[in-house]
């Protein structure tokens, strides 16, 4: 475990963990009954927006709310200016990995690209999801499991584990079965996107290139493709980053231990 992230998480103990753990709780409880609604019932798209768009300012106010209960501040949760350029710049690193996977296939097959008006709408959209999720479950949660799983390992794969578990109410109404490849995929792409996450969080205990690189791993397509593109245009940059997160994370650890050790000896 980083030095930062050490002294951030070691603040925290059983009483954080278990209001963490709450909050989990409220939030599956909320999403079942939510997709339950949305599966039983006809909801247009443009209210289905709005509801996400609610639900999700609400959940992030809640966060605060508790933070702000627990007499602790927005840094704690990794929202804070301290080397905030840098931070962004980690994001924008790794964000290209996916930006490219929208441009290329228009490129490629010539297809025309989809109106500004419903890019920005779906960008808003993603916007919206991907900041609630990693305020929720990247700073909050994640931060807050150190309580009661000292160990790095186990921490970070349990908060990815519940990550992926948050996913599975909302794919469930969309008609995607259990048991399937597809499904199957989907959560293993769920928690190692998370445990890519709290990587990027842990370089700098901030949200910023976790913000910048998950909006980018939800980036709507650019193009009208009829379907051309398939899944493999979402399944390969996903790889990709993961794998190239998870190498960095590793080199960085070690030069991160390495210097330590150079401090002692000296």
């Amino acid at each position: 475990m980083t030095s930062l992230y050490n002294q951030e998480v070691s603040k925290f103990g059983k009483k954080d963990a278990m209001i963490a753990l709450g909050f989990f709780i409220y939030f599956m409880i909320r999403n079942i009954v939510r997709n339950i609604i949305y599966s039983q019932f006809n909801v247009s798209a443009d209210a289905w927006m709005a509801t996400l768009i609610v639900f999700n300012i609400v959940d992030v106010l809640i966060v605060f709310i508790i933070v702000k209960i627990r007499k602790q501040n927005l840094a704690s949760i990794g929202l804070h200016k301290k080397n905030i350029w840098v931070a962004a710049g980690l994001g924008l690193l790794f964000a290209p990995i996916f930006i490219l996977s929208r441009v290329l296939p228009g490129i490629i097959w010539e297809l025309e690209l989809s109106s500004l008006g419903s890019l920005l709408l779906a960008l808003i959209g993603v916007t919206f999801w991907a900041v609630r999720e990693d305020i929720a479950f990247v700073g909050f949660i994640q931060t807050r499991l150190h309580g009661i799983v000292k160990s790095d390992f186990w921490a970070i794969n349990l908060g990815a584990t519940f990550f992926t578990l948050a996913h599975v109410p909302t794919h469930l109404a969309h008609g995607i079965p259990t048991g399937g490849t597809v499904f199957i995929l989907l959560l293993v792409n769920w928690f190692f996107m998370h445990r890519a996450f709290v990587m990027l969080f842990k370089r700098h205990f901030s949200l910023a290139p976790v913000f910048i690189t998950h909006v980018a791993s939800n980036f709507p397509s650019l193009w009208q493709s009829g379907g051309r593109t398939g899944w493999l245009w979402g399944a390969i940059p996903t790889v990709v980053f993961v794998v190239a997160v998870e190498l960095w994370y590793w080199r960085w650890s070690e030069s991160s231990t390495d210097e330590r050790m150079r401090g002692l000896s000296n």
